[in-house]
């Protein structure tokens, strides 16, 4: 275990903001490696609004690194341009205009505009997504991905039986309404045969976590351009009777015997399988959870984590952590590592894959440990034990580094020291923790089940935190800030952090639902609230994240008959200009990882303070050029 030298996050940044200008630092210091990351195209979406149409395009990260404010827009319809002067404080337009026409928008560098770019049109007011026929089905997750190399994402979903005594199927869409493929995963996704592995989200040995009230922890399926060819693959656990796209299946001598498939994820058909290492056979059926990380800064690997639960559903954890380099044909393991037993180190529901230290390299966090990037233990949170989520995000902009929040429960009949912990996510050191109200000191009982971390009160510097304890007299409960401690005794909803309404605070998702919180008079109003579609287990869609249109996220739901996917995006305009989110390291990285579903973050503070943003350090594959 170490630390390392920390770096200012809060005040060493670059470039934009408030007024919406940007402007890029001066006297750069050496940079760090260069990330490869997708070659996004512009992401211009157009959608009715009022009278017109709003329109809303990608700032993308390696223009803004290159050319700072030196970059504008014109937005065209039908060939005429709408805007009298370039566009330098937005990413956003209302066209209110008479005449129709295809709108396109092309960036203006140092007063030459570069080629236009089409647009993707919500003509109901969000993309509908034809679902293939799959009687009994629903969809739990969604992945996004350039699985064709043209810029845009599709997306990658699992959809499960209801009744759970079917095979899990993964499927691929184009955001245009296509279906590219399915895969049935076989048997093994939905019986208890015994094994090691884990399918996405199965209960029994492919993904080896029995549901609890039909909910399903485990992902063990990620999507991502591993070999940099500008086409994202998809990697996922498979076992005997597993079918590809194609008609192949895979066949072993037994159920227990598991694989990783890398999926081409143009044609959903196999490229290449390992075995999935049988380190843990001897503890039982595990589960796990899949995600990428750069861990030599440059290229992205695939990070594989396995855990079961020593004799009964509450026993002992043990834990494997392994990650894994795929160069177009095979797939090789970098390392594998064992969490020692003793170290006190517990599973939570997900991982994190981000940088905690600022090298340019990524650690794996999981809840009250961290993993280093060549594999070694780096901290284990003193005290801290098992709970549902925790947050890492830069959530102080005046305290150096990233911070992380996390949530507790009893374990092994032995109540928590703290229902929550908020810490150095460098070094694991505890800098606030909860404390019991006294009725909880013998509960075993106890599950602060979830915890939130945004910036939901602009009158306070940093983030605020909160948790879903019903005691909100509790010492330490209700809503707390990073700096000045509890701003309210009443607490907002508390699955999900979005940004969704233009402002540089956050507002919250629920359901299917946005709220705004008014720190005034401390109640929520609904901004947001589209009728038609359902949430998921945990009250989760399947997806929520900037996949289009300027830096604010959208949500991805399933209609209420489970027939349809349903892409909504925000229609506010707003004069808030920040490269596009997928483009930021740790942003991206969250949406590898599914799991318990929580929160996604950027690398650098994100709120109501920040008047600039830093240049990530990044470089693109060679798919389609913005």
């Amino acid at each position: 275990m170490h630390s390392s030298r920390r770096r200012r996050t809060g005040a060493v940044v670059a470039a934009i903001l408030t007024a919406g200008a940007l402007s890029a630092p001066a006297g750069d210091a050496a940079e760090p490696p260069r990330r490869v990351v997708e070659n996004l195209d512009r992401g211009l979406v157009a959608v009715p609004s009022g009278k017109g149409t709003f329109l809303s395009w990608r700032l993308l990260g390696t223009e803004y690194a290159r050319h700072g404010n030196a970059i504008a827009f014109n937005v065209y319809k039908g060939g005429r341009r709408l805007n009298a002067a370039p566009i330098v404080r937005s990413t956003t337009y209302q066209d209110d205009s008479r005449g129709t026409g295809a709108y396109s928008v092309r960036a203006v560098v140092n007063g030459r505009e570069l080629r236009p770019s089409s647009a993707l049109t919500f003509d109901k007011g969000y993309a509908e997504i034809p679902l293939a026929s799959a009687d009994g089905y629903s969809v739990q997750h969604a992945w996004p991905g350039d699985l064709d190399g043209d810029g845009r994402y599709e997306l990658v979903v699992s959809r499960l039986s209801q009744t759970r005594d079917r095979p899990d199927l993964l499927e691929a869409y184009a955001l245009t309404g296509e279906r590219l493929w399915r895969v049935d995963l076989g048997p093994g996704s939905y019986t208890q045969v015994g094994g090691n592995g884990a399918n996405d989200p199965a209960p029994a040995a492919i993904s080896g976590s029995t549901p609890i009230g039909g909910y399903r922890n485990d992902d063990n399926v990620t999507v991502y351009d591993l070999d940099g060819d500008g086409r994202a693959e998809v990697l996922v656990h498979t076992a005997d009777g597993t079918t590809f796209a194609d008609g192949a299946k895979v066949t072993a001598n037994s159920p227990a015997n598991q694989f990783i498939s890398v999926i081409d994820g143009a044609t959903g058909t196999e490229r290449t399988r390992q075995p999935v290492p049988d380190d843990l056979v001897a503890d039982g059926p595990s589960g796990g959870h899949f995600g990428i990380a750069y861990l030599d800064g440059e290229h992205p690997s695939l990070v594989t984590k396995l855990v079961t639960r020593v004799g009964a559903r509450r026993g002992a954890f043990r834990i494997l952590v392994q990650t894994w380099d795929f160069n177009g044909q095979d797939l090789t393991r970098r390392w594998k590592y064992a969490v020692p037993a003793a170290s006190g180190a517990t599973s939570f529901h997900q991982i994190r894959t981000v940088d905690v230290d600022q090298d340019g390299r990524d650690e794996i966090a999981d809840g009250n440990y961290v993993v280093n990037s060549d594999g070694t233990l780096r901290y284990v949170v003193d005290g801290a034990g098992h709970g549902d989520r925790f947050d890492i995000a830069d959530l102080d902009p005046d305290r150096p580094g990233l911070e992380g929040f996390a949530i507790q429960q009893a374990e092994l009949g032995v109540v928590p020291k703290f229902p929550w912990y908020y810490y150095d996510a460098d070094t694991g050191e505890s800098l606030v923790t909860g404390q019991h109200p006294a009725s909880w000191e013998n509960d075993t009982d106890i599950d602060v089940g979830r915890g939130n971390a945004a910036d939901i009160d602009p009158g306070h510097p940093g983030y605020e935190y909160w948790t879903s304890t019903a005691d909100v007299t509790a010492p330490g409960a209700g809503v707390r800030n990073v700096q000045d401690g509890k701003v309210s005794t009443t607490t907002p909803s508390v699955n999900f952090r979005i940004w969704w309404d233009g402002d540089k605070t956050a507002e919250l998702l629920d359901y299917t639902h946005v709220e705004k919180w008014d720190p005034n008079t401390e109640t929520s109003t609904r901004i947001f609230e589209p009728s038609g579609v359902v949430s998921g287990p945990r009250n989760a869609t399947p997806f929520y994240g900037d996949l289009i249109g300027d830096w604010r996220e959208e949500i991805l739901a399933e209609t209420a008959d489970h027939t349809a996917l349903r892409l909504y995006t925000t229609t506010e305009p707003t004069r808030t200009r920040v490269y596009t989110l997928a483009q930021n390291p740790a942003y991206r990285l969250g949406w590898t990882v599914r799991g318990y579903l929580q929160s996604t973050y950027t690398d650098y503070y994100l709120g109501t303070e920040t008047r600039r943003v830093p240049k990530p350090s990044i470089t693109t594959t060679k798919g389609a050029a913005s």
